[in-house]
């Protein structure tokens, strides 16, 4: 009996499954500053498309920076190669406020798909924060419990890269990279918890806290995993339908066992 017959659907449906894999490629990027010159690196494996860097004034608003003399903002920028902006204060590090001390700055792009991404660092980053506030997503928003009276935290500014997710792209491509400016909260007795909206796209968040020791760093994780939000929806259905799926397949299993055993008592 030719059993390769039993096995070439199984592997077919292997295969058709595998086709429905995506590979996520990697982008990050390397940034620089020498005087006024903001160099900024594609560090990873993927193109990234529409990519534009922005400061963080004192104000909280996001100021975009402009290309090098006789240089053009490109439309996209490949693995390796890299994008000259121009730093717009070139005041000593002394002269400048506290915050804009840390030098906070953050990259935007799009990937291939359309999807919008943003990366935000700093060029003198602060001290992990040692007192923390509860802060997660919850229901799709960004909720922030401010802290018990007498905490070392005295203000915080909440930072964000503006991610939307996958939604945009069903609706006609839009390329314009829009960012919200920072929040900050100066804390009181008896505050209600807050919540932001950061985008579909559920963002790290990062806290920067104000205590008598300076500025001090807390991140809060992605509502989503690495990559989670651009996979299918099969892909994120509930724990209920994978068991029902296990059970499917161990069923087919089965059948096919016991038809094979049957044809081998027929012959």
């Amino acid at each position: 009996m030719d059993l390769s017959a039993w096995f070439r659907p199984g592997i077919a449906s292997a295969l058709l499954l595998y086709s429905f894999a995506v590979f996520a490629g990697n982008i990050s990027f390397g940034l620089s500053l020498t005087g006024t010159q903001l160099t900024i690196t594609n560090t990873g494996d993927s193109t990234a498309f529409y990519p534009t860097s922005l400061s963080l004034l004192q104000d909280g608003r996001w100021l975009p920076l402009q290309p090098g003399a006789g240089q053009q903002r490109p439309a996209e920028l490949a693995p390796g190669e890299h994008l000259e902006l121009t730093w717009p204060d070139a005041r000593p590090l002394a002269e400048l406020p506290a915050l804009l001390r840390l030098r906070p700055v953050m990259v935007r792009f799009f990937d291939q798909a359309g999807v919008g991404f943003g990366q935000i660092s700093f060029f003198n980053p602060p001290p992990p924060a040692r007192a923390t506030l509860k802060a997660a997503y919850v229901h799709g928003q960004l909720r922030i419990i401010p802290p018990a009276s007498g905490s070392a935290i005295r203000a915080t500014w909440v930072l964000w890269p503006q991610e939307d997710g996958i939604e945009p792209i069903a609706s006609p491509l839009r390329l314009a990279n829009s960012q919200p400016p920072a929040f900050r909260f100066v804390w009181r007795g008896n505050m209600s918890p807050v919540y932001l909206a950061t985008g579909g796209g559920l963002p790290e968040v990062l806290l920067l806290h104000e205590t008598a020791q300076g500025y001090q760093l807390q991140r809060v994780a992605a509502g989503w995993a690495p990559g989670e939000q651009q996979r299918a929806a099969w892909l994120r259905a509930s724990p209920l339908f994978y068991r029902l799926g296990s059970i499917a397949a161990v069923a087919a299993l089965l059948l096919a066992i016991a038809a094979l055993l049957r044809g081998r008592v027929k012959s």
